[in-house]
């Protein structure tokens, strides 16, 4: 197993890829909360935890939290936040 790292903004639609987005528009979703990416994360049947208190690197004013999930080796992180995306829109 290991662990990756999911902040809102890796899925949100608003952002650029320069700003920190990983999915492409088609999959991004509008302003992803992270309550709702933990129901999905939860629903996927996945092992997570919430950091409420901490902010993205490339905004340390904002804070906005992020959920650290256990994946298997050969899980593409990409793909992961790909069906997080689908199952939020």
């Amino acid at each position: 197993m290991k662990e990756m790292i999911i902040w809102p903004t890796y899925i949100d639609s608003k952002r650029t890829k320069n700003e920190g987005r990983k999915v492409s528009k088609e999959f991004a979703v509008q302003s992803p909360k992270l309550k709702d990416i933990a129901d999905k994360i939860n629903k996927m049947g996945l092992e997570y935890s919430i950091e409420n208190k901490k902010s993205y690197p490339r905004e340390p004013w904002e804070i906005c939290g992020y959920i650290k999930v256990k994946i298997e080796k050969n899980a593409s992180k990409l793909q992961i936040l790909k069906e997080v995306c689908k199952s939020m829109k």
